[in-house]
C-alpha cells in the first residue's frame, strides 16, 4: 500500500508533507480484460501500468492504463492476491499454497515453495524485503527475501484467514466470523484483537502504524487511529457486503462489493458517496496510485475504471539516454505555459510534481512508468498567482528539485 512520508526538499531547504490530491471522477467505464474468469486482486504500479489476478491461474498486465490487458496463465490454481513493492518486484498467491514471484517487472514469474499446501487468500508487503501471506485453516507464512523463501508462522487459530496488512513489525490479519489477529513482532506471535465485526473481514489496510481500515461481509466498514487497539464502525450508508478497499491517505479512498457496489469517501468513512460502476457483477478489489484514477476488478473478468488519460506528455525521441536528467523549465520566467524536459535511462516509475514556496502541492504533471527516453511535460499555471514555484522529479533511485518563476 502507498505510504505518505514527511519529505525534505534539500535544494530549497524547506520541509513539507507529500499530499496526494484526491478527485472523485463520476464517470466509470468497463474495460476489456480478455477473460471471463473471476478476478480477485489488482495493483496498479503507476497510472498506466498495473497487474490483476484471478481464477485458473490468470495474470493480467497493462502498460496503457487498461486500454489493453494481456493475459497469461501461470498455473491451474486460482490466484487470490497480487502485491508489488515496486515496478520490478512482486508476488502473487493462491490455492494449494501457490506463490509466484517476479524481480523483473513480470517478464518472468517463478514458482516458489510457500511452506504450505493450504489456500493462500491474502498477501501484504511490510517494507524492506518482507512479505506476508495468509489463508485457510489459519495458514500464515512470511518471506524476508522478496518471496524467494518462506517460513511458516503460528497464527494460533484454525479459522480461515482472508487478508493481511503489515507495517514493519506490526501485522494485522482479517479472518472469518469477525476474527482479527495482531502481531507486534513480525508474526512471531499473534493475539486476537477486539473489533465491531461479526462477519468475515475481507480486506484490511494500514496507512501507517496507526491509521487503518477494514471491511467485509454484512456491509460493515471500520476505522482505527491507534493501530487497532480500538476500532469504530463507519458503515453508515453502505448497503451491500464489501469485498475490497483501498485508501490513498488517511481520509480518501474507495470500497467495492457485491452487485457492482462502489463507494468513495473523503473523510475516512464518516460519509460515503455512491458511484456508478457500470456493472452488476461483484467487485472484489480496487486500487489507485494517484488518488484520482482507480481500477476495480470482479466476477466474469470485469474491470472498471474512472481513468482519464493525460494529454500533456510528449516523447521527444526513442534514444535511451545515459543518465537521469531533470532540465530547467523553459521559458523561465513564464506566463502561464512552460515545458519541463526530463530523461530516463531505464524503465522506471516517474513522478513530476509542482509545489509552492510553503511546500504545498499544486499540480501532479506525471505519475507513470516511462520507458527509456527523453520526454517533455507541459505545465499550465493559468490558475496560479505570480511567484516562485518548485518542481520535482522522482523515480525509484532519483530525486531532484528545481525552481521556476511565474510572472503575470
Amino acid at each position: 500500500m502507498k505510504n505518505f512520508n514527511f519529505t525534505r526538499i534539500s535544494a530549497v531547504i524547506i520541509f513539507f508533507t507529500m499530499i496526494t490530491s484526491f478527485s472523485i471522477a463520476q464517470s466509470w467505464q468497463i474495460q476489456n480484460s480478455n477473460t471471463s474468469v473471476q478476478l480477485k486482486g489488482i495493483q496498479m504500479i503507476s497510472v498506466t501500468e498495473g497487474w490483476a489476478c484471478g481464477d485458473a491461474g490468470a495474470i493480467l498486465h497493462t502498460i496503457d492504463a487498461g486500454n489493453t490487458w494481456s493475459l497469461v496463465t501461470l498455473t491451474g490454481s486460482d490466484l487470490h492476491q497480487i502485491v508489488f513493492k515496486d515496478a520490478s518486484t512482486g508476488i502473487v498467491v493462491g490455492d494449494n499454497g501457490t506463490v509466484f514471484t517476479t524481480t523483473n517487472g513480470g517478464t518472468n514469474w517463478i514458482s516458489k515453495n510457500s511452506s504450505t499446501s493450504l489456500q493462500l487468500r491474502g498477501a501484504g508487503f511490510a517494507g524492506g524485503s518482507t512479505f506476508f501471506a495468509v489463508g485457510d485453516d489459519g495458514a500464515a507464512v512470511k518471506s524476508t527475501d522478496n518471496g524467494n523463501t518462506w517460513t511458516t508462522l503460528n497464527s494460533g487459530t484454525s479459522e480461515r484467514l482472508l487478508c493481511v496488512a503489515a507495517v514493519d513489525q506490526s501485522v494485522w490479519v482479517g479472518a472469518r466470523n469477525g476474527l482479527m489477529l495482531f502481531s507486534s513482532n513480525g508474526g512471531t506471535s499473534f493475539t486476537s484483537m477486539s473489533n465491531p465485526a461479526t462477519d468475515d473481514i475481507k480486506d484490511i489496510q494500514f496507512i501507517d502504524g496507526s491509521i487503518g481500515f477494514a471491511g467485509g461481509s454484512n456491509s460493515f466498514f471500520m476505522y482505527t487511529s491507534n493501530g487497532g487497539a480500538n476500532w469504530t464502525s463507519r458503515s453508515t450508508g453502505i448497503q451491500v457486503g464489501l469485498n475490497g478497499l483501498h485508501f490513498v491517505n488517511q481520509n480518501e479512498g474507495w470500497v467495492v462489493g457485491g452487485a457492482g457496489t462502489l463507494y468513495s469517501t473523503t473523510n475516512a468513512g464518516l460519509n460515503w458517496i455512491v458511484l456508478q460502476s457500470q456493472t452488476g457483477q461483484d467487485l472484489n478489489s480496487i486500487h489507485s496510485v494517484d488518488g484520482a484514477n482507480a481500477w476495480a476488478v470482479g466476477n466474469l473478468g470485469v474491470i472498471v475504471t474512472n481513468y482519464s488519460p493525460p494529454t500533456n506528455v510528449e516523447n521527444e525521441n526513442s534514444v535511451a539516454p545515459n543518465t537521469l536528467v531533470l532540465e530547467q523549465n523553459y521559458p523561465n520566467p513564464f506566463n502561464p505555459l512552460t515545458k519541463i524536459k526530463f530523461s530516463v535511462p531505464e524503465r522506471s516509475n516517474t513522478i513530476i510534481k509542482v509545489y509552492n514556496t510553503v511546500g504545498s502541492e499544486v499540480a501532479t504533471l506525471l505519475n507513470e512508468v516511462k520507458q527509456p527516453g527523453t520526454y517533455e511535460v507541459d505545465f499550465n499555471a493559468a490558475d496560479l498567482s505570480s511567484g516562485a514555484y518548485f518542481y520535482s522529479m522522482e523515480t525509484d533511485n532519483f530525486r531532484e528539485v528545481k525552481k521556476m518563476i511565474l510572472i503575470k
